[in-house]
């Protein structure tokens, strides 16, 4: 029986996690919002390599949309043995406008969701067989990973320390059964602000806010991936992929414009 994995936010990134999955030989369980010509694709994808896609349109900030959704991937494909909770909202918020359903909002679509879904999923994959039952990934942001935030995405960064000690957390809870592990990113594509990607100055940004001065790589995204799905004595690390910019510092809000 082919492996199941689960994947939260396939609009970006998580499209391309999702896709690498497919091409690993896992059957999946696509989680979006409003990518629905996303999950389509994958869904196209994955048939052609044989596998199986089931396409959930959720609201992660609503947990009855998405809460019975680890029991119905079982009951279809069989098992559970991955979740990838790659889903967030970015967006600019600075200390005076941000007020307390920002927080709600931010906290219930990274956090929350990440929680229930991880608790829902872990059941099943202790179901499995062998000393390492399943995996829980999450992505994470490196600027809270290395307790250095930037101004001006309040909720956005706060949700996202949150994720951090949630990763600590379920390892140790889920420990020796499941590995829960987390990738930090740095710049791996313009930002998606106000419903649109930006990459006017982008490349001047990371030139400046990066060490290496270039960003991140979608193969080494995959590659960090990779490596998070056949280890069998790692958990409860948050691997910091940032192209170095923990060196440099500075965020999206540093005086940088993107139009």
């Amino acid at each position: 029986m082919s492996k199941v994995a689960i994947i939260t936010g396939v609009r970006r990134i998580g499209f391309y996690a999702a896709q690498f999955l497919l091409s690993q030989g896992f059957d999946l369980a696509v989680l979006y919002r409003s990518s629905e010509e996303r999950a389509r694709e994958l869904k196209t994808y994955g048939e052609g390599l044989g596998r199986r896609v089931l396409t959930f349109e959720v609201d992660l900030t609503d947990p009855s949309t998405y809460r019975g959704i680890p029991d119905e991937v079982f009951d279809r494909l069989g098992r559970i043995d991955l979740l990838v909770n790659a889903a967030s909202p970015f967006g600019k918020l600075s200390w005076e406008e941000t007020d307390a359903e920002d927080l709600r909002f931010y906290f219930s679509a990274v956090v929350e969701s990440a929680f229930l879904l991880s608790k829902g999923a872990a059941r099943y994959m202790l179901k499995n067989s062998g000393p390492v039952k399943g995996r829980i990934v999450n992505f994470g942001d490196w600027a809270t990973a290395k307790g250095s935030p930037y101004r001006g995405f309040v909720p956005y960064l706060v949700a996202k320390g949150a994720l951090d000690a949630l990763t600590r957390v379920l390892a140790v809870e889920l420990a020796p059964e499941v590995l829960v592990n987390e990738i930090a990113l740095g710049p791996v594509l313009p930002p998606f602000l106000e419903g649109r990607e930006k990459g006017e100055g982008w490349d001047r940004y990371v030139k400046r806010k990066t060490l290496l001065g270039r960003p991140v790589g979608l193969e080494d995204v995959l590659a960090a991936l990779d490596f998070l799905l056949k280890t069998k004595t790692l958990t409860g690390e948050i691997l910091l992929l940032d192209a170095g910019q923990r060196f440099v510092g500075g965020g999206y809000a540093a005086g940088e414009q993107f139009q």
